[in-house]
């Protein structure tokens, strides 16, 4: 590892660093979306134990991180760990031979540990090396990770130009306490800059650079078939409404689009470039603003996207309609997906979710006569649930016409709504953020009175096997009647 450190001044950053200036274009940076630890494991045991479990998805965020210092001239590398199975010793060993001054860690409440860890490792391993730790955990939870000693600085909110600004500032010796959305020492002061606020014309960032990441690692399945090679697009921001389970309407409390131009030039040179047919939308509801999307599907037809290009989405029951939905199939749309969370009434409402059951019945049938595949996610362990109300969710997903389902355990995530009630009300059953994962819970982070934590893993078992029975027996049915 080199031994070149950057030029910030010693009285705006501070913690046992010598400072040499360089030029931006000579800080080189590595961007890591870390390892996958296995969840509920103790920290005696070793980190190496379980990491091979299979995830496969890309990290568009990091993507965009290294395509705006790309941009401006900064060398930049990403290490999807988690999609390539890597372990934390292959990571440190990729670092290594990199050689950066500054290391970017995206850190999530379920992987915290592994993130931390991670960090930890490469601070005493390279100590002259920039740690710098973003993504949703950070965001809310700043404050006490920046006093970690092997935290540099935390990036809140929108990393792009917060990051770009970060490493032209330590570059050339500026002040960093003009870069919004920084987090940072100053001795044993934590400094919190003021927020960043979003960008607000999306269309000024540049493609998310997709040559630094293992493209052919990103397999999933568009409909029916095989799977097959995806990409990741990211065509809104943000999300106006306000389910307090859910944490992005803090971060972003309004939807920000970008132009369907931009959008479908990214789609072409995923195509002409990336050679993948297949396209995975992250917006949180894609069908929120019904022209723009009109005028996006209406445009793939026109460029003849639609004939080389399978996609899908996320959408709300109560967004969602015939017109749009014959749009979306004529411009190849093949799979919804939607967020039913919860077959009791009283707790949607209670959740904030905004939407009804007739609503939801209605989207499900809407769905599958525009020939689109309804996939519906639902959670089990609201506040208050009991029983009943859980045996409600469970029936839900297995008379819906479905074409799959998941099941999660509600988990209050911190910077939700959700998380600050449970707070409150003593309802959280433990402090430990690793055992904050909603699809591999102990036995929940929720005390339930009437559903003991026990009884929630059954419920939450049973209403998965419930839902891939429904198939089994319908697949045996037919054949018994052909037979």
């Amino acid at each position: 590892m080199r031994n070149i450190t950057v030029g910030c001044r010693r009285d705006t950053y501070a913690d046992n660093l010598k400072w040499i200036y360089v030029m931006p274009e000579q800080l080189r940076c590595i961007l890591i979306d870390p390892p996958v630890l296995p969840v509920n494991v103790s920290a005696g045991q070793g980190i190496e134990d379980a990491h091979r479990q299979d995830s496969s998805y890309p990290p568009v965020g990091l993507a965009y991180l290294a395509a705006v210092l790309k941009q401006k001239g900064v060398p930049v590398n990403i290490i999807d760990a988690k999609s390539l199975a890597l372990s934390h010793d292959e990571v440190i060993n990729m670092v290594m031979a990199e050689e950066p001054e500054v290391v970017g860690v995206t850190v999530f409440t379920t992987q915290l540990r592994s993130a931390l860890n991670l960090c930890r490792e490469i601070k005493e391993l390279f100590p002259s090396t920039i740690v710098v730790v973003g993504g949703p955990h950070i965001h809310f939870e700043h404050e006490s990770l920046i006093r970690k000693p092997f935290i540099d600085f935390c990036v809140r909110g929108e990393g792009e130009y917060a990051l770009s600004e970060l490493i032209d500032a330590l570059a050339n010796g500026r002040s960093l306490n003009k870069i919004r959305g920084l987090t940072f020492r100053s001795g044993e002061t934590v400094v919190v800059n003021s927020d960043r606020p979003p960008i607000s014309g999306l269309d000024v960032l540049p493609f998310p650079a997709r040559e630094l990441l293992p493209e052919n690692t990103y397999k999933a399945i568009i409909g029916n078939g095989e799977k097959k090679r995806f990409a990741a697009v990211t065509a809104t921001r943000g999300c106006q409404f306000r389910c307090r389970f859910c944490s992005v309407p803090r971060l972003w409390p309004t939807q920000r689009r970008r132009s369907a131009a931009n959008v479908l030039d990214e789609l072409e040179r995923i195509y002409a470039v990336n050679e993948i047919t297949n396209i995975r939308f992250t917006d949180e509801n894609l069908s929120l603003n019904k022209q723009w999307l009109t005028t996006l599907c209406q445009g793939m037809i026109d460029r003849g996207l639609s004939d080389k290009m399978a996609w899908s989405c996320d959408s709300r029951v109560d967004t969602i309609s015939e017109d749009i939905l014959s749009k979306m199939r004529k411009a190849n749309c093949r799979v919804v997906f939607y967020g039913i969370e919860f077959g009791d009434q009283s707790i949607l409402d209670f959740s904030g979710k905004g939407t009804t059951l007739g609503q939801i019945h209605r989207a499900v049938e809407m769905t599958r006569n525009a020939d689109i595949l309804p996939h519906g996610n639902f959670m089990i362990g609201y506040p208050t649930e009991n029983h009943k109300t859980i045996e409600r969710t469970i029936e839900l997903a297995r008379i819906l016409d479905l074409d799959e389902a998941t099941f999660s355990i509600v988990t209050p995530f911190p910077g939700t709504d959700l998380f600050d009630y449970c707070k409150n009300q003593g309802l959280l059953k433990t402090d430990n953020w690793e055992e904050f994962n909603m699809f591999n819970p102990r036995d929940g982070t929720i005390r339930l009175d009437a559903v003991p934590g026990e009884e929630l893993m059954n419920l939450y078992k049973r209403a998965r096997y419930a839902f891939n029975f429904k198939y089994i027996k319908e697949e045996f049915e037919q054949e018994l009647a052909n037979f």
